[in-house]
């Protein structure tokens, strides 16, 4: 554990900040002839976060552990009401000076008037990469393990020194393929990484199940505003883990083709590695682009999104959602909304998944399906 002090924080990077030459979404916009403001907005704000958080976090170093961001900060989708969900993740011997340090996280973060993370224990606190590692499936894979490692593959920006976050991320790609048996011995000419598919698969179906409990649990409190990110927010991540899976296939012959010929994966985990740096709206960007989808399924999904970061951003409409007694819901004008948005975004995915390209059509029903 290096001293405070130690780190030269000037030459962090804000990871929050967009550093594609081509920006998907920008060029999705460019390409439909529609402009998404409160997408714009939200990356924008986003990005100010994070210099605000990488400020806070000047002077906290170590090889061993990362400062690590999840939520609408890290997916770049920053309202008004949003809080920073982190973790102290620890790639290293057990230290009592990381208790110390993430106490000086929350304290820095606080002080910078930044909301703290919910209630339910699973952030705020540390993370060690053992568990997110080595655990994977069986008895021990909690459903917080479970989040935390979805997660970090699919939402998270580390501040600070990044090395423990992309070391822990590489090890879990690892993992995955190379306990996959049928991606690298089967002899179909799809490669497609089964293991890590089907742990996206599990995430979204253990959210869905947990929402029905933290209902009953909660007595309904806040269900209308869970409600409205099952359907948006965490939707896209359950959407855009498929589509990480499926761009081995369709988007990289280079990482595919490795596998078929010598039944191995390097290849594949860099295109992994760098594929994920993208954030959850940025892939279904890139896949809109790259397999050249109509205008029709990218206004549908981009502009319900656009609508929903919007309300979110708007106080007194969020405020609304997570004080709306249950019994009130299906009533509720403002719910109302939040319907008639999910359904539409739920359309542009039905759409891009099963509709609108072959291949993809394909490898949904055998993959995602079956």
């Amino acid at each position: 554990m290096a001293a405070p002090g130690a780190d030269n924080s000037k030459s962090r990077v804000n990871p929050m900040k967009v550093v594609a030459l081509s920006d998907p979404i920008l060029l999705l916009q460019k390409r439909v002839g529609l402009e998404w403001p409160a997408i714009n907005k939200a990356r924008k704000r986003a990005v100010d976060a994070g210099e605000r958080i990488q400020q806070a976090m000047k002077g906290i170093s170590s090889t061993d552990a990362s400062v690590v961001a999840f939520g609408s900060l890290a997916r770049r989708e920053w309202t008004a009401g949003s809080d920073v969900d982190w973790t102290l993740l620890i790639d290293g011997q057990a230290d009592p000076e990381h208790l110390r340090i993430a106490q000086d996280v929350a304290s820095r973060l606080k002080k910078a008037k930044f909301g703290e993370p919910g209630a339910t224990g699973i952030f705020g606190n540390m993370t060690f990469s053992h568990d997110l590692v080595q655990k994977i499936g069986g008895r021990e894979d909690t459903n917080e393990n479970t989040t935390r490692r979805i997660l970090l593959l699919q939402e998270s920006a580390a501040f600070g020194r990044p090395e423990a976050h992309q070391r822990v991320l590489r090890l879990i790609v690892s993992r995955y393929l190379n306990e996959d048996r049928g991606l690298k011995s089967g002899r179909s000419t799809i490669k497609v990484p089964r293991f890590l598919l089907n742990d996206f698969v599990r995430y979204w179906r253990t959210l869905a199940v947990d929402f029905a409990e933290k209902q009953r649990g909660q007595a309904g409190r806040g269900a209308a505003l869970r409600n409205a990110k099952l359907r948006m927010s965490r939707k896209l991540i359950f959407a855009t883990g498929m589509l990480t899976c499926f761009s081995c296939q369709l988007l990289n012959p280079k990482a595919r083709e490795e596998v078929i010929r010598q039944k191995a994966t390097p290849a594949m985990e860099e295109h992994l590695m760098n594929f994920m740096r993208n954030k959850p709206l940025e892939i279904l960007a890139i896949f809109l682009l790259e397999l050249k989808i109509g205008k029709k399924t990218a206004i549908s999904l981009f502009s319900s999104y656009d609508s929903f970061l919007a309300l979110l951003n708007d106080l007194e409409k969020r405020d609304h959602l997570k004080n709306l007694p249950q019994d009130e819901i299906s009533t509720d004008s403002v719910f109302d909304e939040v319907r008639t948005l999910a359904r539409e975004f739920e359309r542009g995915l039905t759409a891009l998944f099963f509709h609108d390209h072959e291949q993809l059509q394909k490898l949904t029903i055998s993959y995602g399906v079956f």
